[in-house]
């Protein structure tokens, strides 16, 4: 202690020092202007916190895992309570009571405390994530049900700071659900569920209303049609003639192909090996049971001796691409139909998606202008007037009989033979695959590619067919089985 009294004082009273212009021109009190350590005072660690970190170094600790310790230190702390100042923003991954020190856990639990008051202010994103984690181990609230509300809660308070957060978070819950099997409505107005029931709709297209059909086209299109300024200007024509050519297109696909439109666009449900509650630190306290749960017909969950099953539609559960081309092609006919000031590029679909499309929305006009037509309007008023004219125009006029003139009889057209529009090489293709000949042979005969006297026949036929003759989906062309008979009269 002697020594840094010496080395204190001799700081203090070296002449060079006071000489200098850093102390010559200033004047201080009696306050020390270097302290000891012993002198400068540190808020003390509340014992309960001490102990939630003893627990980390128990002989059990040793061996268990870190989400064990977790869920321990957890149930330990769950209803603790703190009054401290922390403002400062710092970054952790995976964050457990472990990793803070005592200022972070001070101040994360004096934000939990005004959490549960109903004071949601701002922290730190590790703060959110430790919450969540406490959330979904069941630590905190009273029953799984108001951990659900809780972490929906979370979600809209804190999600726009980060992405990725938000993301999990709401995953998070959806797992919650699944493993505590509780009512799928706690969960109807999570974005995953919400695909589902979307998608739903698309799939039972005969039993859903016309709103229910194109208000899930909106929220599954790759295509936001809801911001185009056509649909802003014609909302209603552009709602009926979106409906209109979804119902023509799933007829057409089941009628004419071997996969539904919502398989073209969509895919198949599969099921999966999966795990709950990713990236999260999770303690599973239940592993060993058996059982079966469904969000919905098209989502649901197995689970056997701890090894979890899903059973859904995977790949890309936001905006659909196919389904957003079709969209677009149809926002871009209207305008060109109705010669709208904004113009829009066409999509990229097929051919026969194209065509189809155009038929619908003749088929559109026409009936609004047989519509019209038959429409009459009546002026009750002007009846009187009416009858009154006509009756001064009977006694006026004075017809003269006729005599009848036989009407001259008909020349027959001479009849005309209904030659093929097809080339004898595109012929001799079209045989070739009617009859399971080498149709590669035939294309390479006629020094051209499969594909490009495939669609050169699918042009010439779409006239006399209204639809595509050869399926060239696959890598091997093929004839469409409903046509083969009729198409052998022009081979």
């Amino acid at each position: 202690m002697s020594d840094v009294k010496d080395i204190l004082d001799s700081v203090l009273h070296d002449e060079k020092l006071l000489g200098s212009r850093a102390f010559r021109d200033k004047v201080y009190t009696d306050q020390p202007i270097i302290k000891r350590a012993s002198q400068i005072k540190t808020p003390e660690t509340p014992q309960k916190i001490k102990d939630m970190k003893a627990i980390a170094y128990t002989p059990e600790a040793y061996w268990k895992t870190s989400a064990w310790l977790f869920y321990t230190q957890g149930k330990f702390m769950e209803d603790y309570t703190d009054v401290y100042e922390y403002t400062t923003d710092f970054v952790r991954y995976y964050p457990t009571y472990r990793d803070l020190d005592t200022d972070q856990l001070r101040g994360y639990f004096s934000w939990r405390s005004r959490l549960r008051r109903g004071e949601y202010q701002t922290a730190p994103i590790p703060f959110v994530y430790m919450r969540a984690y406490e959330l979904i181990n069941g630590i905190g609230a009273e029953s799984p049900q108001e951990r659900v509300a809780l972490l929906k809660r979370l979600t809209a308070e804190y999600g726009g700071l980060n992405a990725e957060m938000n993301r999990l978070i709401q995953r998070w819950t959806a797992d919650y659900c699944v493993y505590e099997q509780l009512d799928p409505q706690l969960i109807a107005d999570l974005p995953d569920i919400m695909y589902d029931s979307a998608l739903m709709k698309l799939l039972n297209w005969q039993e859903s209303g016309d709103d229910e059909l194109f208000s899930a086209m909106n929220y599954l299109s790759g295509y936001p049609f809801e911001r185009s300024r056509y649909y802003i200007a014609e909302p209603e024509k552009f709602k009926a003639a979106a409906v209109r050519i979804f119902r023509a297109m799933s007829d057409f696909f089941r009628d004419r192909r071997k996969k539904s439109l919502c398989e073209n666009l969509f895919g198949h449900p599969t099921e999966l090996n999966c795990s709950l509650f990713e990236s999260a630190v999770f303690y599973d306290r239940n592993a060993a049971r058996t059982f079966d749960y469904a969000l919905s017909p098209i989502h649901s969950y197995t689970c056997r001796n701890g090894i979890w099953r899903c059973y859904r539609y995977y790949g890309n559960r936001t905006r659909n691409q196919k389904l957003g081309e079709l969209m677009k092609m149809l926002d871009y006919l209207l305008r060109e139909r109705d010669d709208f000031r904004y113009k829009l590029r066409p999509a990229e679909v097929s051919k026969s998606a194209a065509e189809l499309i155009k038929r619908e929305l003749d088929a559109m006009d026409e009936e609004k202008r047989v519509a019209e037509a038959m429409r009459i309007d009546i002026d009750l008023s002007k009846l009187a007037g009416i009858r009154a004219a006509a009756d001064v125009t009977r006694d006026k006029l004075i017809v003269d009989e006729e005599p009848d003139i036989p009407a001259p009889e008909p020349v027959p057209e001479p009849e005309t033979a209904a030659d093929s529009p097809l080339t004898d090489s595109e012929r001799s293709f079209l045989r070739a695959l009617i009859e399971g000949g080498d149709w590669s042979a035939a294309a390479r005969e006629a020094g051209s590619m499969p594909s490009l006297l495939a669609d050169s026949i699918n042009d010439k036929m779409f006239d006399s067919f209204a639809d595509t003759v050869i399926d060239c989906s696959a890598d091997v062309p093929e004839v469409i089985e409903d046509y083969a008979d009729e198409l052998e009269n022009y081979v």
